[in-house]
């Protein structure tokens, strides 16, 4: 642990050895930062004492070794040099550490003893060193959270692109659900916060997030009212925070650590702060956001999941709006209106479409720049592509300029005069051949800064005084192959030929003696380097300067340019819809606010589509408020999975604001979306594939309402055969009954077709299949009808498995239907509970039995509140009398 280097110092002060001045300075900054590796500047190099030497030196693999003693102890030291630190730096915080930056902040020659120094930067996970090596699609999240006023309440920060937003929920499900889509690096908590969730707790536990403890006193919004405002100056005055007072605990928390690790007033690329409210939103988990491939489950899959398809952006802020509007889907009516309007625009516009397509290939990521801006990273080569980027702009708003105004958060005339007059300082200033360092000088353009200008002018000034100073010396000395010459070692020197050396005279030093040549120098020539080196110290100082103040302009309009960087954001993300609507042909979604429908025509899932090509087949389903519940059968490999992930899709496009892959699709507004297709063993929690995928059901049964989707595979399937049966058969009954949520519900428990067949408000689908002379074909159709046989060997065949093994299960098939091993299950014989049948006819049971619907009947008119306990045990009695003997 980095705080047991405070400890060994502290040891050796209590021997009462006194530190050295420069061990007594990285003390003091050590003190400040006791939990985190210190990384020391020395010159060229950033060193590390202690224990955080021998621990970073086994973590990095780099050397260990000793900077002299205190006293008889000796000093771990480990170095690196500070123009290679990003690969080190990220390779800690990447394990979950954190590292301070410790700069020089004096010059050397200005400084009196030791040079001053202090923490300039602090790197941890929700705070990367350096953001060009941070992956366009990458966020890196810092969130913290709260219970309060029976109110679960989140609030994210993210330093790479300055997204800083709130969410409040009602339950602590919705709060770890979005929890894990944002799926912070670092979490901001106090200690036993969490206790009484031990969900929420587990999530702690087993995530790879970094995990940062403060008081709780900084959860108390009196406490750091202070930090808020610093971070968010307007927020007494936000309708949005103070309708939402709970989200000033984790706010609070945020901007009290941010506030230990950074300026908070330097950060002017945060955009506004803003709450996502929960009412308008579609709610779905991350689990069922992977499940249904909509997003990857890491960053190899992405050409393969469902955005990775539909990610048509030209810009690295396109792609990563893109990626917001996917975790974050909405219901709400009148803003998904607005972009399904703008995607027909386009669509009705493809020369259009096209020229912003063209001109956006140019934008920069302005939200990484301004990042950079606000850690002072930013460089010529930033400048200059926030420049052009704010050029094309103006050419995007003349292509723009029939667009109605509400579709987008246009920047204002206002707005637009800033950003002109910043795009032509940048031009008129910053030299666009410098590149990325600034280091190298010549940052500033020819004519904007007069002193600049003869300073810059003093290199031909230098070459013609040195040529003259070269000529008097050859005169002097009679050497004709004399030559003045400079390195970055020696600075200026006289080179002369080895032979000839005996010919210069005492008024040349010699500096150096190589094979064939002296170097000398002289007073003259001394002095006129410390003027040269002086000289271009001061144009070094007076760019860097003049640099600075463009900088300083940039970050007045911070505002400005990041509301720029949102509406080309938004405009990239939804061009790209546009483009892959366009290529595909997908079709506007009709979208009824109050209606609970699910109506699609042709419908087709895009990732199969773009893999099998032509060949796909597309789907028809009807579900309303009469019919909301599907019971889908048929055999394994028939794409009844495929089915009902299609239509998950449909709906999700829709709800994001996309057009969707279909003929013609009618949807109502779903409120959550939920899908369990499968489970695996969950072993980091000691839990197996049913107990997962018990309570993965167990939340939906929650939460689901009318206005859910929910898609369900074989539930029941992780135990034994009538225990899986049996609780298949409930949930049917409840989500028919009771939820009445959307539901597409696949099983091969052929015992509940004949339940769907007698319940009102469902029906039974199977995904067509057709037998030629042996020969099982898969259609791939989705029909309104039940199943009528099972193909498990006939796709064992498929799959590889032995004849003879084949041949023993169809014997074992037969003799199973035969005895009929099922048995019974309670009064009605619902079959064996195995998988529908090949090879012969299925006896279809009785659901309720007649016997049972009257005792039920006379159950509901019972009113226990008027039964005495003797007259209840009576009325029990007669009731169990009349079940007839089995």
């Amino acid at each position: 642990m980095s705080r047991k280097t405070l400890q060994s110092i502290k040891n050796v002060i209590d021997q009462g050895i006194k530190l050295t001045p420069m061990m007594e300075q990285f003390y003091s900054i050590k003190q400040k930062n006791p939990d985190i590796y210190l990384f020391f500047r020395m010159g060229d190099f950033y060193e590390l004492f202690f224990n955080d030497a021998e621990d970073v030196s086994k973590i990095l693999n780099i050397t260990l070794t000793h900077r002299g003693k205190i006293g008889d102890v000796k000093i771990p030291m480990a170095g690196i040099p500070h123009h290679a630190a990003s690969s080190y730096i990220d390779r800690l915080t990447t394990q979950g550490l954190k590292v301070a930056i410790c700069e020089q902040t004096q010059d050397p020659k200005d400084a009196i003893g030791i040079v001053t120094r202090d923490v300039t930067q602090i790197v941890s996970p929700g705070m990367p060193y350096d953001l060009d090596k941070v992956d366009f699609l990458d966020h890196h999240y810092m969130a913290s959270a709260s219970y309060e006023n029976k109110k679960f309440t989140l609030v994210v920060i993210d330093f790479t692109n300055g997204s800083f937003f709130g969410q409040v929920f009602s339950n602590i499900e919705d709060l770890l659900k979005n929890l894990r889509k944002v799926s912070p690096r670092e979490f901001i908590t106090y200690p036993e916060q969490w206790i009484k969730y031990p969900s929420f707790e587990n999530y702690l536990e087993h995530s790879e997030v970094l995990i940062t403890q403060i008081s709780k006193d900084y959860f108390v919004a009196k406490n750091t009212n202070l930090y808020i405002e610093k971070l968010i100056p307007y927020y007494k005055k936000d309708t949005t925070i103070v309708s939402n007072k709970e989200v000033l605990s984790p706010l609070g928390a945020l901007s009290y650590y941010m506030s230990s690790t950074q300026d908070l007033e330097s950060l002017v690329h945060l955009r506004p702060f803003k709450m996502i409210l929960e009412k308008g939103s579609l709610q779905i988990s991350m689990p069922t956001l992977t499940g249904l491939e909509i997003l990857p489950r890491n960053r190899e899959f992405y050409k393969e999941s469902l955005i990775g398809l539909f990610n048509k952006t030209k810009t690295s802020m396109g792609s990563r709006k893109l990626k917001e509007l996917f975790t974050h889907p909405i219901s709400n009516f009148n803003e998904l209106r607005k972009r399904h309007d703008l995607i027909a625009y386009f669509l009705e516009n493809l020369e259009n479409l096209e020229n912003i397509r063209e001109l956006l290939n140019d934008i920069r990521d302005l939200e990484r720049i301004m990042a950079k801006a606000s850690s002072k990273k930013i460089n010529a080569q930033d400048l200059t592509n926030t420049s052009k980027s704010i050029e094309i702009y103006f050419k995007l708003a003349e292509v723009l300029k029939d667009l109605p105004l509400d579709w987008f958060v246009w920047p204002s005339k206002k707005n637009e005069n800033s950003l002109l007059k910043l795009s032509k300082l940048i031009n008129k200033s910053i030299n666009d051949e410098t590149g990325a360092s600034l280091d190298k000088g010549n940052l500033i353009q020819e004519g904007f800064s007069k002193d600049r200008d003869i300073l810059a002018h003093m290199d031909e000034d230098i070459q013609i005084k040195l040529t003259k100073m070269e000529k008097k010396y050859r005169e002097q000395t009679g050497i004709l192959k004399l030559r003045i010459k400079s390195n970055n070692i020696f600075g200026y020197f006289i080179e002369i030929p080895k032979a000839q050396s005996k010919k210069v005279s005492d008024s040349f030093t010699r500096r150096q003696t190589l094979v064939n040549c002296e170097r000398y120098t002289t007073k003259e020539l001394i002095k006129y380097e410390n003027k040269v080196i002086a000289s271009k110290e001061k144009l070094e100082r007076i760019e860097k300067e003049l640099f600075a103040g463009v900088v300083d302009e940039v970050k007045a309009i911070a505002g400005e340019i990041l509301l720029l960087a949102e509406f080309l954001s938004y405009l990239d993300a939804f061009q790209g819809l546009s483009w892959i609507s366009h290529q595909e042909n997908l079709v506007r979604p009709k979208i009824s606010k109050n209606k609970k429908i699910l109506n699609i025509k042709g419908g087709w899932h895009p990732l199969v589509k773009s893999v099998i090509l032509d060949q796909f087949v597309t789907h028809d389903l009807q579900m309303d408020k009469d019919c909301y519940f599907g019971l889908v059968t048929g055999p394994n490999m028939a794409g009844k999975t495929t089915v009902m992930r299609e239509m998950a899709i449909i709906q999700f496009l829709a709800q994001i604001g996309c057009f969707v892959p279909a003929k013609s699709a009618h949807l109502g507004l779903c409120d959550y979306l939920f899908s369990r297709l499968g489970a695996s063993d969950d072993i980091l929690k000691g839990q197996s594939t049913f107990m997962v995928e018990m309570s993965e059901t167990s939340e939906i049964i929650r939460h689901a309402t009318e206005r859910s989707l929910i898609i369900l595979d074989e539930v029941g399937r992780g135990t034994s055969t009538f225990d899986g049966l049996s609780i298949a058969w409930s949930l049917v009954e409840y989500f028919i009954r009771n939820l009445k949520s959307l539901t597409l519900f696949a099983t091969h428990y052929h015992e509940l077709i004949d339940l769907v067949e007698n319940e009102p408000g469902s029906k039974n689908l199977t995904v067509e299949t057709i037998t030629k002379k042996g020969d099982v074909q898969f259609l791939y159709r989705l029909v309104e009808k039940a199943t009528a046989q099972s193909y498990g060997i006939y796709v064992a065949k498929l799959a590889g498995l032995p004849q003879s093994i084949l041949n023993r299960s169809q014997e074992i098939l037969g003799s199973l239907e035969k005895e009929n091993l099922g048995g019974k299950i309670g009064p009605c014989a619902p079959g064996s509970g195995t998988q529908l049948s090949f090879f012969g006819e299925d006896e279809r049971p009785c659901p309720i039995p007649v016997h049972l619907k009257e005792i039920e009947g006379e159950l509901t008119k019972i009113n226990i509140m008027n039964l005495t306990p003797l007259q209840a045990l009576e009325k029990l009695n007669n009731l169990k009398e009349s079940i007839p003997l089995q």
